[in-house]
């Protein structure tokens, strides 16, 4: 893209245009390095925590959610919009990762459709959301969903949801693009807790149990608080007890726990950004 078509879509960006939005996204998607994007923010004033968002006072809080395939994160991500926006504090949007084919190169970006589904108003007021490939990518998210996250912040999105394909046990690069970081597990989804031992539950913030309208929902919840009290001691996968991470059970088809939900995750993004002002 020439110099002078980007300032203008900065410029209309700038302006609260979601259509030059969209555009900067597939940009940095196609691999438009985002320093070069960035830059142009920087010059005209607007950047990364001086979001414009309703009640957001100082930069989007980010929020991840990962786990393995068949959890519900897509479903949740919905309820989770849902609730938010209900609450009129905050907008928000959502950036979900779908995986591409070795095979064809393609990807259904799939996501989208699952959202959007659940929700009976999907131009809810105040939400934007955004599937994304993979594009071969290891660790679960998009080499740009960390970029993406951080421009639909500077547009002026209070709340920035980043979602990941279904994940192994080390599938963690997400950690490193948000503020909050949500393990979605579910009962019936093979060994729930003990796969996560040594991987995903070491770097979580926050685990929800998904599926709580289902048998089995308990007795995930129970483990999952165990492992958090107790910590494991699997050699070098060792992590030690967590007394400040919480573990919610939720149905994101129901909206059981989904506001306890959001309240730990705000609680967690409080604390950070406390701990970021006091160093």
């Amino acid at each position: 893209i020439s110099s002078g078509s980007l300032d203008e879509l900065i410029q209309r960006f700038r302006r609260g245009d979601r259509r030059a939005l969209s555009r900067l996204i597939t940009l940095l998607d196609n691999g438009t390095p985002p320093e070069r994007i960035f830059e142009c923010l920087g010059a005209i004033g607007l950047s990364t925590g001086e979001s414009r968002s309703e009640g957001n006072k100082g930069g989007a809080l980010k929020v991840g959610l990962t786990g393995s395939m068949g959890v519900g994160k897509s479903t949740l991500a919905g309820a989770l919009i849902r609730h938010i926006r209900q609450q009129k504090e905050q907008t928000v949007a959502l950036v979900a990762c779908d995986p591409q084919s070795r095979l064809t190169g393609g990807a259904m970006l799939g996501d989208r459709i699952r959202v959007d589904s659940e929700d009976e108003d999907d131009t809810l007021p105040g939400t934007f959301i955004r599937s994304v490939s993979t594009r071969g990518a290891e660790g679960g998210i998009s080499a740009s969903a960390g970029p993406i996250a951080r421009l639909l912040e500077a547009f002026g999105f209070g709340v920035v949801l980043l979602e990941t394909i279904g994940v192994g046990q080390d599938q963690a690069a997400v950690r490193q693009a948000v503020d909050v970081l949500v393990l979605v597990t579910a009962p019936g989804s093979g060994d729930a807790v003990q796969w996560q031992k040594a991987g995903l539950i070491e770097y979580a913030d926050v685990i929800a149990v998904n599926q709580a309208d289902r048998p089995g929902a308990n007795a995930v919840l129970a483990d999952v608080r165990d492992e958090l009290a107790i910590g494991t001691t699997s050699g070098a996968g060792a992590i030690a007890a967590e007394p400040n991470r919480e573990a919610v059970k939720v149905s994101a088809r129901t909206g059981e726990g989904i506001a306890e939900l959001w309240r730990a995750v705000q609680h967690v993004g409080q604390r950070r950004a406390d701990q970021q002002r006091g160093g």
